[in-house]
């Protein structure tokens, strides 16, 4: 009977390690389903807007550097009142980004860099670790993005979403969703799978073996 007791108390835990889901930090309204709550928008000629649950980054007349931000983390003015503090699984960032040409731009002559945006993590602590995370065309075909964070971990940070208002002739749109900050996917070891799997093997016996006795009970 005790050896019973610790047989299906071993798979338990065995079973919870398995399923339990490491934490991430929390980005706040990341899908954005009603409004913008929980970002800050700064803009120099473009406009960061909600539609239809996504976050809507567009840029303006001319050129402009930074045309419209959207930063969550931060207030824009890097006062960092409310940074996002990433702890040890929390090593992805992810979001999905849906980019549209909007029209002609009069104001800009063309035959320069195309319209981008810029994702960047600020730093709450120490401008130096200030990172561009990546540049992304705003021609981009519709897609997810995914970015290491692993080495930011234990810092406190901000993250931003700009785009950039390039001399391409054109106007451009980002519509962002979906923005999240998760866990890595942790293998399990091979000598893991064998333990668990012994001990389901252990358990199966232990069920032929009680039926077996039963059924000879039952027969004398």
């Amino acid at each position: 009977m005790h050896k019973k007791y610790l047989l299906l108390s071993s798979l338990m835990i065995a079973s919870f390690a398995l399923s339990n889901p490491a934490s991430a930090a929390s980005i706040i309204n990341g899908n954005f389903d009603t409004d913008l709550s929980g970002w800050s928008t700064v803009t120099n000629g473009g406009s960061a807007q909600w539609d239809a649950g996504k976050a809507v980054l567009s840029t303006g007349s001319d050129v402009a550097a930074q045309s419209s931000v959207l930063v969550q983390g931060d207030d824009g003015l890097f006062s960092f009142s409310n940074p996002i503090t990433l702890g040890a699984k929390d090593n992805l960032f992810k979001f999905d980004a849906v980019f549209s040409v909007l029209a002609t731009d009069a104001l800009e002559s063309g035959g320069g860099f195309a319209d981008n945006l810029q994702v960047w993590l600020y730093d709450s602590m120490d401008s130096s670790l200030d990172t561009r995370i990546a540049t992304i065309d705003a021609a981009t075909f519709n897609s997810s993005f995914s970015f290491d964070l692993s080495s930011f971990i234990g810092r406190s940070v901000a993250f931003s979403f700009e785009l950039n208002d390039e001399n391409d002739g054109f106007n451009s749109q980002a519509a962002l969703n979906n923005v999240r900050i998760e866990a890595s996917p942790v293998p399990v070891p091979g000598a893991w799978w064998m333990f668990v799997t012994g001990l389901f093997g252990l358990s199966g016996n232990w069920l032929r073996n009680n039926l077996k006795n039963s059924i000879l009970k039952t027969l004398n």
